[in-house]
């Protein structure tokens, strides 16, 4: 606490020059390790990240790019948060200390430095932040697709994700920056695009194709889908919005339970200007994705809605005496234990040959080890929850309008309904029916 009529502050040196400035020490708020940062793409240089603080995305800057964007950025050892009409973050290279005089350092007007790195506030936006403060029910879960691109995490909303499948061995040429050329699909040529180039990242090798509205990003990995409720998702900070325009790759940022921040990915700003050609049938907007699985050498379907997530198969399961056929055991899992039934036995299915085209090669097994090779899905639906052995999950798929039809005296009741996609008929399983049937499964789990 400064003294009544008595101003001090807080010197910091920029760089290992010795470079100093001063700031105001009543708007410091911390003093803190630097912490790890979630990058916002397309941020100018002064913006070093994000951090989680307390449960809030707070925006972290380079105090000495800050104030000389074209100058090196240099090692922080320090993390001041300070008051700028919201909390923000600054690298410094030290402290050098409080003092009631500055000395020879600049004292610095931070929130004007702050305040010009964004756009006068609109009506709209004043609106929806009002909108926020009032009391309303909870409002439905939001679907994310998660991403990793040059080994860092992104998301995409679900409904933005047309299909999810392989990138090719070979593509057509085609021009432009951070093109990797076009592929066939659903009879047209789709664009395909580096999505570690498209933010700024470098073009890096990736086997997975995302594909939006008349474009494929190609990933490294994607999956699982995420469902986290509006309130974790953070707008990006006042201070780091510039024009609104579609050049804003980032469109906010997910906080996950573990405390990591996510970096929300616009569909509008990464699709750009590409234009969807015409397509035989239009999507119906209720029809949600299907993931696609392996298993006893054939493809089947699960609606998106119902898988919570994929991951790989246990090494071992808990065995039950006299169990009914298809359990193959429960795991333990936080919060309780979780039924995971054996699908393949559970359909009365021959051995696994992964001959689908488009689904995940098997991995190497190890003798007397069947699960190596194997995938675990998580699924719930009527209120239970049980995990399902497969051969392999491999890509997302979003049915056309009139797509999905009844199986008139299916076999299985769990097997009642096929999609009619472009590379053929996929039967759909019905997890409230296979569920329904296995009276051992339990109720939700963590």
């Amino acid at each position: 606490m400064p003294e009544a009529g008595r101003e001090r502050f807080l010197v910091v040196a920029l760089d290992e020059g010795g470079t100093r400035v001063a700031l105001p020490a009543e708007r410091v708020r911390a003093l803190a390790p630097v912490p790890s940062l979630t990058r916002v793409p397309g941020a100018p240089a002064s913006l070093a990240g994000l951090a989680d603080r307390r449960g809030a995305a707070l925006p972290v800057l380079d105090l000495a790019r800050l104030l000389a964007p074209a100058s090196d950025p240099v090692i922080p050892s320090r993390l001041l948060v300070a008051e700028a009409g919201e909390p923000v973050g600054l690298l410094v290279s030290r402290v050098v200390g409080l003092a009631a005089d500055p000395g020879g350092a600049a004292i610095l007007d931070l929130p004007g430095l702050v305040a010009g790195l964004r756009p006068p506030r609109s009506a709209r936006s004043a609106e929806a932040e009002a909108g926020r403060s009032g009391a309303a029910p909870p409002p439905p879960r939001v679907a994310l697709l998660a991403l990793t691109v040059a080994g860092r995490s992104y998301a995409l909303p679900l409904d933005a994700v047309e299909a999810v499948t392989r990138l090719p061995d070979t593509v057509a040429p085609a021009p432009g920056a951070g093109s990797l050329g076009a592929m066939p699909w659903r009879g047209r040529a789709l664009p395909l695009v580096s999505l570690s180039a498209r933010l700024g990242l470098g073009v890096t090798a990736g086997r997975r194709v995302a594909v939006l509205r008349g474009l494929g990003l190609a990933v490294e990995q994607v999956g699982p889908v995420l469902r986290v409720s509006p309130g974790a998702i953070d707008p990006v900070p006042r201070a780091l919005r510039r024009d609104g325009s579609a050049t804003d790759l980032a469109a906010g940022f997910v906080r996950l339970g573990d405390g990591a921040l996510v970096c929300l990915l616009s569909p509008q700003a990464l699709a750009g200007s590409a234009e969807e050609p015409p397509r035989k049938a239009p999507v119906a907007a209720d029809l949600e994705p299907i993931v696609v699985v392996a298993v006893g050498g054939s493809a089947y379907g699960l609606p998106a809605g119902a898988v919570r997530r994929v991951q790989r198969a246990p090494d071992a399961l808990t065995r039950l005496p006299r169990a009914p056929d298809g359990l193959a055991g429960m795991l333990a899992v936080r919060g309780g234990a979780l039924p995971v039934l054996d699908l393949r036995r559970r359909l009365s299915l021959d051995e696994p040959g992964l001959d689908k085209p488009g689904l995940d090669e098997p991995e190497p097994s190890a003798p007397g080890n069947e699960s190596w090779r194997r995938r675990l899905v998580v699924v719930e639906a009527g209120g239970v929850r049980a995990g399902l052995l497969v051969d392999g999950a491999a890509r997302l798929v979003r049915p056309e309008a009139g797509a999905i039809r009844p199986v008139p005296a299916a076999r299985d009741a769990a097997l009642n309904r096929v999609a009619d996609l472009p590379d053929g008929p996929l039967t759909l399983i019905d997890p409230a029916v296979l569920l329904s049937r296995a009276s051992f499964a339990g109720r939700p789990t963590a």
